[in-house]
């Protein structure tokens, strides 16, 4: 099928083409690979889905179905995650409870779902827990989070008197009054428990800024007996006993039968017995792993509140920072304890700690176990934190520890800091780690929302682009909800996300837009990203990557890698005047971002890079991070900075500049500027940021990304930084790849006109071949370039008026006329029985199905076919080569057919089908089948009481009752015309 993609590709001529194929043939392995999994993604570039088991509850029948609807929606594989449901979203207990997760039942059923994959070749993956965070009933209290207790104790000196200290009260529930998962023994006190520290604080008196008054008393306590021996000096002490015990926090949403405590996640010994127990048990079912579908294991985010504390925790923090954590435990429980200063300098010491525990303990031990098995281990290891959640972690280096890290961003949420940056939109942060560790894959839980019912997939695309032109390359998406047999349309689902499931109505018609999703996927997985600017996001912790360009940005035009300490330390050199990382990345300059902090060996490298050449910009970042390099680290890192900062100067060559330094007071982009390093990618009102874009390369072979952001055509004159290359269009909607004819190489690059449709995006492959003949500009159109399309025959301009085209100096005037003729009268109208809506109508024009005057069409939910006969004259094309059929706007998934024959599924604007060579003289027969969502029926239901519908979702966008909820403007709206176009070929005269 030709279709929509020609009105908004850029154009080549058949006669450059002939031209260039021996070039692009000679030396094209990489190329040719490239295009062949463009336009025919392997599994590995497929969405995946979480399959929610809700409650347990599964049917197997149903469940070999669901597998097959996704393998025939295009999708590469499936989450299994058993999750339970929130009172809220299970009224009348819907969602019956089924079998306790990883329980004999759960196991038969898993392995089935496996082996089904298997036959399927779809790839699966497990969450391992019934919710989050990681926990199961089969984890003992040893292996259970842990928390610090205490006592306090009042004893006056001096005094010589044996002195009781109580074993810690533990209350049976948590600061929500939620159930401590804490199991005790006949003496009242936990199994499991640990004596950590006894220590002796002077009464009343707080804010010190050195413990040099603090008293340690471990030695002197005898935990059996409770009795401390201690000649107490003089005056009002209180004594403090701290405890470890279990923190008793269970999982965040387990079924009903799969309550249980979540695990220690800072304790290695706990991750080995957690996951082996998955490994054991599943092995016993599937034998060896890689010979079935199952690849992944998945940890979600970590979600874990309260105080933390682990028994390995004092040895590592005096290994890392060098002094023992004993006499500083009270600040963990009183802000006030330490002077401001050095609270804050010992809370990042023990930030620093937590994140090396869980990055090497949980996420680095997981990998280590997963692979020894042929797994790997996804997680959302790097957030969201806070404000959200408390997550102590240098998110790149745990993001990093991982196989394949995993993010994700929200639909319409409310998670904002006070700077306005998206709390919930985790891509950047995702794909820096996975290029700087070199992962490969940057996974996303995509389009997760409390929007149930209300999208189709043309409102998903602009935040696809935009998860895209920040890193992604694998859509997971959240998520897909099993249904029993039974359960009705549109069945049960989880509380949150975009319900994607084989009860949608538009699913049959799905597996377009995953394929588009697969198209651009697959490319920035197999190419390598292109960045000018390196940024360091400094060495406190915890520390996240906020989205692309806020807070930092590297100048319009212009990308930016991030990168941590681990990395800035170990992998990055300079080499031929470049920054390179070991992943072969180089860049242009270092950046340091507001308020980082720095350790004496980040500031040491500082120095050494400058020294070798580079140019470092931004603030002078704070001059020490914790306690434990206090004074002379503090002093060393003090010096350094004075003697390394220097203030920019209008004045300072490029020469100069290119000898190496760090300026407190420029800008990436204004550095760039001085250094005349054009911008990458540009255009002439680049600020309304009305076209987005990412950079990947792979051997001579560049792609850029380029998404219109806007609900409107987009037409722009684009400047590339290439050089000496020639241009490819590679549509993701179509798969079709459209040489460029239209470009002129200029000093900053190749300026190529595009035409980008609403929300449009394509991808612009520029090959190292010699330049051909082709035009080089088109003027006449103001001061952007008209709307146009490019096809292999020549331009097709979208908008009438008189251009110019310009080719070698000489110039050619051109006239362009469009013709439309709208298919009028009335239309038949089919909707299927049993869901309200009478058998037929007639719609005298067309209007959106909530205007009806009937009610069951008012409230119709599903897909309704639309018949039309109408007359086609020959002679209405003279003077036009090319005829489309435009079908206005459709809410919200359309498919067409013309005299019979499939003309295929359009998802997204412009709905426009390629229709010259289909056309027949006289009576032509259109039918055209429209897909709405289950948002109008459920109000129709609500609002009428009538029982059409039946979910467990009681509410409908973020808790508005569905009596409330507007209804959804749906169907076929129209116009529908024929649009009659001249092609102007490369060769005519």
């Amino acid at each position: 099928m030709k279709s929509i993609s020609f009105f908004f590709s850029t154009c080549f001529l058949l006669l450059l083409y002939a031209c260039d194929s021996d070039a692009v043939e000679e030396g094209s392995s990489t190329y040719e690979s490239l295009k062949e999994g463009f336009q025919n993604p392997p599994n590995r570039a497929k969405p995946k889905v979480y399959w929610w088991w809700l409650n347990g509850y599964v049917d197997t029948v149903r469940l070999k179905e669901e597998l097959r609807a996704v393998k025939e929606a295009g999708i590469g594989g499936v989450d299994i995650f058993e999750i339970g449901t929130a009172r809220y979203s299970n009224p009348g207990n819907m969602v019956p409870a089924g079998p306790a997760f990883m329980g004999e039942e759960s196991l038969n059923t898993i392995r089935l779902a496996i082996e089904e994959a298997t036959k399927l070749d779809l790839a699966v993956g497990l969450n391992l827990a019934s919710s989050w965070n990681a926990g199961g009933t089969w984890i003992k209290p040893e292996h259970a989070a842990k928390s610090l207790y205490f006592t306090k104790t009042s004893v006056e000196g001096p005094s010589t008197q044996e002195i009781s200290l109580p074993f810690p009260e533990i209350s049976k529930t948590d600061d929500r009054g939620k159930q401590r998962l804490i199991e005790f023994g006949e003496d009242g006190k936990p199994l499991y428990y640990e004596e950590v520290a006894v220590l002796a604080v002077p009464a009343n008196k707080t804010g010190f800024s050195d413990t040099t008054e603090i008293i340690s008393l471990s030695a002197n306590f005898d935990a059996a007996r409770g009795k401390l021996e201690w000649e107490a000096p003089a005056g009002e002490w209180e004594v403090y006993r701290y405890v470890c015990s279990n923190s008793g926090e269970q999982l965040k949403l387990p079924s009903p039968n799969s309550m249980a405590p979540i695990i220690d996640h800072y304790d290695s010994a706990a991750t080995r017995a957690h996951f082996m127990h998955f490994i054991n048990k599943l092995q016993a079912l599937l034998g060896d792993f890689e010979n079935t579908a199952l690849k992944n294991f998945y940890l979600a985010s970590y979600e874990a509140t309260g105080s933390v504390w682990t028994s390995s925790l004092p040895a590592t923090f005096e290994a890392i920072h060098g002094y023992s954590i004993d006499k500083f435990i009270p600040a963990l429980f009183d802000e006030q304890f330490l002077a401001e200063a050095t609270a804050q300098k010992f809370q990042q010491d023990f930030n620093k700690t937590l994140s090396h525990l869980i990055t090497q303990n949980h996420y680095g031990k997981a990998r280590e176990i997963c692979n020894q098995y042929g797994l790997q281990i996804t997680s959302e290891s790097g957030g969201p934190g806070a404000p959200l959640h408390n997550v102590p972690v240098d998110a790149l280096k745990a993001l990093g520890a991982l196989d394949v890290p995993r993010g994700e961003f929200w639909v319409n949420h409310h998670f904002y800091t006070e700077d306005s940056v998206d709390v919930l939109w985790l891509v950047k942060e995702v794909a820096a780690a996975s290029h700087i560790y070199q992962r490969g894959i940057v996974e996303e839980e995509s389009f997760t929302s409390f929007q149930h019912w209300q999208e189709g997939p043309f409102d998903l695309k602009p935040l696809a682009n935009k998860a895209f032109s920040e890193g992604m390359n694998r859509v997971v998406v959240h998520g897909f909800s099993h249904n029993p047999e039974g359960m009705g349309y549109p069945g049960i689902v989880y509380h949150a996300g975009t319900h994607y499931n084989d009860k949608r109505v538009w699913w049959p018609k799905i597996k377009p837009f995953n394929d588009y999703l697969s198209r651009i996927s697959y490319i920035l997985q197999e190419t390598d990203f292109v960045a000018d600017v390196l940024y360091y996001y400094g060495d406190q912790v915890p520390n996240f990557v906020v989205p692309k360009n806020q807070r930092f940005s590297a100048g319009a035009g212009h990308e930016y890698e991030v990168v941590n300490t681990e990395i800035l330390l170990n992998e990055l050199s300079v080499e031929d005047g470049e920054l390179t990382l070991s992943n072969g990345a180089s860049f242009r300059m270092l950046a340091l971002g507001e308020d980082s902090k720095v350790n004496p060996e980040v500031m040491e490298k500082l120095e050494q890079l400058a020294e070798e050449g580079t140019i470092i910009v931004g603030p002078e970042p704070e001059k020490s991070v914790g306690l434990s390099n206090q004074p002379e680290a503090s002093q060393k890192v003090a010096s350094l900075a004075d003697s390394l900062w220097q203030s920019f100067s209008a004045d300072l060559t490029t020469e100069q500049l290119k000898s190496g330094g760090v300026f407190s007071d420029v800008s990436p982009g204004q550095m760039l500027e001085k250094l005349s390093i054009p911008a990458d990618f540009s255009y002439a009102d680049q600020s309304s940021g009305q076209l987005d874009y990412t950079h990947y390369q792979s051997e001579g072979l560049d792609f850029y990304l380029i998404s219109n952001t806007t609900d409107q055509w987009v037409s722009r004159t684009c400047t590339f930084r290439q050089q000496d290359k020639t241009a490819e269009i590679w549509d993701p909607v179509t798969g079709e790849v459209i040489p460029v004819g239209v470009y002129q190489q200029t000093e900053q690059g190749i300026q190529v006109p595009l035409s980008l449709p609403p929300y449009g995006a394509y991808l612009l492959v520029f090959k190292p071949q010699s330049s051909s003949s082709h035009y080089e500009q088109i003027t006449g159109a103001g001061p952007h370039p008209p709307r146009l399309a490019y096809l292999d025959e020549g331009i097709s301009f979208l908008e009438e008026g008189e251009f110019t085209l310009v080719q070698g100096g000489n110039t050619r005037s051109v006239k362009s006329q469009l013709k439309t003729k709208p298919i009028e009268g009335a239309w038949q109208i089919t909707f299927p029985q049993n869901w309200g809506a009478p058998a037929s109508a007639e719609f005298p024009s067309l209007i959106s199905w909530t205007e009806a005057e009937d009610e069951g069409i008012r409230y119709f939910s599903g897909t309704a076919t639309y018949e039309k006969s109408f007359q086609f004259n020959p002679e209405d094309a003279e003077d036009f080569d090319r005829i489309t059929l435009g079908l206005g706007k459709i809410s919200e998934v359309g498919e067409l057919w013309l005299n019979g024959q499939s003309l295929g599924i359009s998802w997204s604007e412009p709905h426009t089908f390629e229709v010259t060579d289909l056309l027949r003289e006289g009576e032509n027969q259109l039918t055209i089948e429209v897909a709405n969502t289950w948002s109008n029926r459920i109000v129709g239901d609500t609002e009428t009481g009538e029982n059409y519908t039946k979910t467990n979702i009681s509410t409908a966008y973020r808790g508005i009752p569905w009596e409330e909820a507007p209804l959804l403007e749906s169907g076929l709206l129209g116009p529908v015309q024929l649009n009659f176009t001249t092609t102007i070929a490369y060769d005519e005269e």
